[in-house]
């Protein structure tokens, strides 16, 4: 478990990929990342890019491995991995078994395996690291030692969409160089403030509308001064604190209201907007939503720019949002403590008995005896 973390070339490989764009990157678009352009600033930018891609990597390599380990690398492990870590894995092999479950067929998971997750959390963490140094996000005589290894490890699943995103946001910018006026995708010159930020014009969901995944807040023209900022900014604290419960009880709230929401949406203002009670339950009413908006001093969710009068029918009070979240949670934390119960607690329960049951099962070796009939050692005088 401990020598797969160091002995795969193929990972030492995308380390040194990483190493090597770090100082590359920050050398050729050194006007492009913050206000210090000098050719010092650039090997500096660089080389925090190169030390936070090793550790980040090293770091999301070990939690990943000592979690499949634990659980004697078996597929349900990799399984629960996949979602809780990385999601897309997860959701992909989701489909691959339903698939199989109705055409009758047996295989194995198509991507969370042992060796793919591990290939995973070495290019996030390395990515994210890589990523992270270069803007300089991180806080180091502040919080930055905590956000940092967090991101890397214990929210590894938002962080996995936040590499999407920068990769997404840095093409775009580019391209938008070459194309068009340089501003779509343009990453904010703020540093420190242990979050990436992505001004107006970059990618999102909505036009209007921020999009924030792990520590990379997209589509978000106001700083770190304004109300919408925290907002985003709870989201990336939300992340590191919850980790996989953030992600997939974010996700979950949207499966569990989806259906409702339309029934609710046609009774309320029509069959023709049944899209909106979507919005509304499942993005408005979402607990982590209420947490951020309340947050950034909009708890009714119903002044927000874009917000019609149909919406506000959809849109609960707090209190109803609370009401709700309380059986969701408890029903969330109580299906957690057995997930984790029956793939890890059992499997290195049942590892500690069955080597015991191998120690008791093994021949005692039995002392030597004297032939029978044996005369006694002569004795010497």
């Amino acid at each position: 478990m401990v020598e797969r973390i160091f002995n795969d070339p193929l990972a030492w490989g995308i380390l040194g990929i990483f190493g090597v764009l770090a100082f590359a990157l920050s050398l050729i678009f050194k006007d492009d990342f913050d206000t210090d352009t000098s050719m010092g600033g650039a090997l500096l930018r660089g080389l925090e890019g190169l030390v936070l891609s090793a550790l980040g990597a090293l770091l999301a390599r070990s939690l990943i491995s000592f979690l499949l380990g634990w659980a004697n690398d078996s597929e349900v492990a990799g399984f629960v991995v996949g979602w809780g870590f990385f999601l897309i894995p997860g959701i992909v092999d989701t489909i691959v078994y339903i698939i199989q479950f109705l055409t009758g067929a047996h295989g194995h998971p198509l991507l969370s395996t042992p060796q793919n997750l591990l290939m995973y959390a070495t290019a996030v963490g390395g990515m994210s690291g890589m990523v992270s140094g270069l803007w300089r996000i991180y806080r180091w005589d502040g919080l930055g030692w905590i956000a940092f290894p967090l991101d890397v490890t214990w929210a590894l699943a938002g962080n996995t969409v936040g590499c999407l995103l920068h990769f997404v946001n840095f093409l775009g910018f580019r391209l938008s160089r070459l194309l068009g006026d340089g501003t779509w995708g343009m990453h904010a010159s703020e540093i420190r403030k242990n979050a990436h930020r992505y001004e107006k014009k970059s990618f999102g969901l909505k036009p209007d509308y921020a999009f924030t995944q792990g520590a990379v807040m997209s589509n978000l023209k106001d700083g770190p001064r304004d109300d919408l900022y925290r907002h985003e900014k709870t989201h990336v604290w939300q992340n590191r604190c919850f980790g996989p419960m953030y992600t997939l009880t974010y996700v979950g709230w949207m499966a569990a209201w989806i259906i409702p929401s339309f029934f609710a949406a046609t009774i309320k203002i029509g069959f023709t907007n049944i899209f909106r009670g979507a919005q509304d339950w499942c993005y408005f009413n979402n607990p982590w939503e209420t947490w951020a908006y309340n947050v950034q001093g909009c708890p009714e969710r119903t002044n927000i720019e874009g917000v019609t009068e149909d919406d506000k029918k959809l849109i609960w009070p707090p209190k109803w949002v609370i009401a709700w979240s309380i059986p969701f949670f408890l029903a969330a934390t109580a299906l957690a403590v057995l997930v984790v119960n029956s793939v890890w607690v059992d499997s290195g329960m049942n590892a500690v008995a069955t080597q015991a049951h191998a120690g008791a099962q093994k021949p005692k070796s039995q002392p030597q005896s004297k032939p029978h009939g044996a005369p006694p050692p002569a004795k010497h005088h």
